[in-house]
């Protein structure tokens, strides 16, 4: 068999994802996106309740709804800025005005955050738009390389 040739073999390392080395504070910040989206269905729902019915009752909803709406995005927002980016810091989680990575992706309507925030939802890979670096967050931690050790 013949050996890769060395090109080769550095395109696949940059194609390859990396682990995500604590994984609490990106699946915090996943769990209290999605607490703050379903708040908003619940919001909007609440609205057309005041629309249609227009009672007094339905009205408090609204409210309540509201501040629920606004406690749940704090939350979400402070869980998102806490996930860094364990190469270069950066909160793939929340758009700043920082330079984005030539790799950075995002989907048309949303921002790189969000983008971010419902691949990791949905397929547990996101791709850190300030350094460019993919992670995968279900792929196993090597300790070995964590620690230092080498093989």
């Amino acid at each position: 068999m013949l050996p890769e040739p060395p090109q080769a073999r550095r395109l696949s390392i940059e194609h390859r994802a990396r682990s995500v080395p604590n994984r609490r504070p990106f699946v915090g910040a996943l769990l209290f996106s999605v607490v703050f989206y379903l708040s908003l269905v619940a919001t909007v729902g609440s609205l057309f309740a005041v629309i249609l019915l227009a009672t007094k009752a339905s009205a408090i909803a609204f409210g309540v709804c509201i501040g629920i709406n606004v406690f749940t995005w704090l939350i979400s927002y402070l869980k998102r800025r806490g996930a860094s980016c364990p190469l270069c810091k950066g909160t793939p989680y929340v758009d700043t005005g920082a330079h984005k990575h030539i790799k950075a992706e995002r989907l048309f309507p949303l921002n790189y955050g969000t983008s971010n925030l419902l691949r990791s939802l949905f397929v547990q890979r996101f791709r850190c738009p300030y350094c460019g670096t993919p992670f995968d967050m279900l792929k196993k931690v090597d300790r070995q390389l964590r620690s230092g050790a080498h093989r």
